[in-house]
């Protein structure tokens, strides 16, 4: 009798599920609306019976398109976002919203601000650098402002964490998520209580879930469970991989000289190791799913949330009959930076993707416009600046004695399914990039790792060539390759010194407000 896979993946704006059969095939997929809250205090969060509901639409969806019979399927497994903040009970009810990993709260407090020597030990601990919308950060915000709130926490788990409670009760966790919430010990595999002390947050530690591998069944679809959603009660569950492992995974990333780049919300970019990287801790890092290599990322919210941002806000108004009518926007900036590409650019104008923060409290805009300039010099700026931002991260990342030297750029997320895009990443960073020809590649991800728990694969790599055996590849033109490296130097310097201006005007503002306070005196 033939066996299915289910994979499911919870974005902070969509969940995606994928059915599978055992030969890689993709059966069905269906995304599904999972809308998050923004406020102006950097609080970004997720509405838990929402987010329950998209899962439960999505896999009702599925089986309904694909016509398997939910009995058929062999396992389900859940990857979601990393770090963020889910704050469950016994029962697996979440307290509250769940905390979304571009969640800024912490950045704007100064009162639950970690000092930079304190900082320093607990990277080092953790083998990667603090930033606002880790758990560990988080933490520290509950016990600052929600001092309450963690006598009646059971759990404290991950997005993924928490959908797999609710499909089958359990509450554990696995080791690249643990490894991601800044609290881990992450060659060791466990919780590091001298972090947890210098963070003061030690009281947390019995809320913290068990660490266990990802490719492992941890329980069965619950009767409930099973009524919501229509997968059939008793279905095998799988622990599953946070999102950056699942894509890396499914895109092939599977030694030293491949990198992962992923460009959605995040803009995420990776290499293995054989062990921590040490010399310049990055930005995230955690035991990879092989449980033979870590895996380094550097990254941030600069990424094609910055473009999906300017097609909502500013591209749709565009006076154009296709838009107007309901044509897709997304397919529009495709088609005019394919145009403005080919033939040359025409335009110096650069776009500065920092939207949700940039280096060093860079502002983001659009720079350098003429009126000549039009909309396809527009989009072809946009996605520029965001290929640049990528590769400011991946300078860091290659940075140290300890760094990888990939020779292959392995590309997901949602700018990869554009036909321009990737060769723009291919031109701007100097090497090939290949992109799975295969739907969504976080869903596959979680689809692999479930198929390897249930013995359908002896192993990841064997797995990973058959759910991803079609790569399409984009060699570097040279020519563009020079072209592109002045541009960068230029947006380089250009983020630098509109950081310093900008990070100076409080100071220009502080002088103006004295000057006017002394001349309303006299």
């Amino acid at each position: 009798m033939e066996q299915y896979i289910v994979g499911i993946d919870a974005g902070g704006t969509f969940v995606k599920a994928g059915l599978f059969d055992a030969s890689g095939r993709e059966l069905a997929v269906t995304k599904e609306l999972s809308p998050h809250t923004e406020a102006r205090d950097g609080k970004r969060e997720q509405d838990p019976d929402a987010l329950w509901h998209a899962v439960c639409s999505s896999t009702q969806t599925l089986l309904r398109l694909s016509g398997i019979r939910a009995q058929d399927i062999a396992a389900i497994s859940v990857t979601g976002y990393g770090s963020g903040l889910w704050l469950v009970d016994a029962d697996g009810v979440a307290l509250g919203n769940g905390i979304l990993s571009t969640d800024v709260r912490t950045e704007l407090d100064a009162t639950s601000a970690v000092d930079d020597a304190t900082a320093a030990q607990v990277e080092r601990l953790v083998s990667q650098r603090m930033w606002s919308g880790q758990t560990a950060a988080l933490l520290r915000w509950f016990d600052e402002y929600e001092l309450t709130m963690r006598s009646r926490v059971h759990r404290v788990l991950a997005c993924k964490d928490y959908i797999r409670a609710r499909l089958c009760g359990d509450m554990s966790t696995d080791h690249t998520d643990a490894g991601l919430t800044g609290l881990c010990d992450i060659e060791r595999n466990e919780w590091s209580a001298d972090a947890l002390r210098l963070l003061g947050i030690s009281r947390w530690r019995e809320k913290l879930p068990t660490i266990g591998p990802g490719a492992e069944t941890v329980g069965v679809i619950t009767a409930a469970a099973a009524e919501l959603t229509g997968l059939a009660a008793g279905t095998p569950v799988v622990r599953g991989v946070v999102d950056v492992a699942a894509c890396a995974l499914a895109s092939r990333v599977l030694d030293e000289g491949h990198m992962s780049v992923i460009a959605g919300t995040f803009g995420i970019d990776q290499t293995l190791h054989p062990r921590p990287r040490t010399s310049t801790p990055p930005l995230l890092q955690c035991r990879y799913i092989t449980g033979d290599a870590y895996l380094a990322s550097e990254g941030g919210i600069t990424s094609a949330s910055n473009l999906e941002w300017c097609c909502r806000q500013i591209f749709r108004h565009r006076p154009d009959d296709a838009i107007a009518e309901g044509g897709d926007i997304y397919r529009q900036c495709n088609d005019a930076v394919a145009r403005a590409y080919a033939r040359g650019r025409s335009s110096d104008m650069m776009f500065f993707p920092y939207l949700f923060g940039g280096p060093d409290g860079a502002p983001a805009g659009l720079l350098g416009a003429v009126a000549e300039d039009g909309f396809d010099d527009a989009a072809l700026a946009v996605y520029e600046g965001i290929a640049f931002a990528h590769k400011g991260d991946i300078e860091l990342l290659l940075g140290g004695d300890d760094a990888a030297r990939p020779t292959v750029v392995r590309m997901s997320g949602g700018a990869s399914h554009s036909p321009i895009w990737p060769q723009i990443f291919a031109d701007v960073l100097g090497l090939r990039v290949d992109v799975a020809d295969r739907g969504e590649i976080g869903v596959r991800g979680a689809a692999i790792t479930a198929a390897v728990a249930v013995g359908m694969f002896a192993d990841f790599d064997t797995a990973a060539a058959v759910f991803t055996p079609v790569m399409r590849s984009y060699e570097p033109d040279p020519q563009k390759v020079l072209s592109m490296r002045v541009r960068y130097d230029r947006h380089r310097a250009l983020t630098t010194a509109l950081s310093a201006v900008w990070n100076g005007l409080d100071t220009v503002g502080d002088r103006y407000s004295d000057r006017s306070a002394v001349a309303a005196d006299t």
